[in-house]
């Protein structure tokens, strides 16, 4: 169940190998930390405790993948959405505006 998430953030590794990024780390990009947000609510919904899906993001995979900064965002995003401080769809908007620090997605 918690493995979804990792699922996810392997992406981001996919994504650097698939376009032969030469980075230490992929970046993180807005369509994944949607997908970490709507996947944390699935999670929630299906009783998962938000320790156990904070570990996940706290895994050396995702820690690997991905620099501090970006670690610090996804366990923002996780608490967000967990706790309904946040929808998965301000969460949207909120990285589409910019307002995260990611780059804004391409049209």
């Amino acid at each position: 169940m918690l493995n979804k998430i990792l699922r996810l953030i392997g992406a981001i590794g996919t994504f650097a190998a698939v376009f032969g990024c030469t980075v230490a780390h992929a970046a993180l990009e807005c369509d994944q930390v949607v997908a970490v947000a709507h996947t944390t609510v699935k999670l929630r919904d299906e009783g998962a405790s938000l320790n156990n899906v904070m570990r996940e993001i706290e895994s050396g995979d995702v820690r690997q993948k991905l620099d501090a900064r970006e670690v610090n965002l996804l366990r923002q995003i996780v608490r967000l959405s967990f706790t309904s401080e946040a929808s998965v769809h301000e969460i949207a908007a909120s990285c589409k505006s910019g307002e995260l620090g990611l780059p804004k997605p391409k049209p």
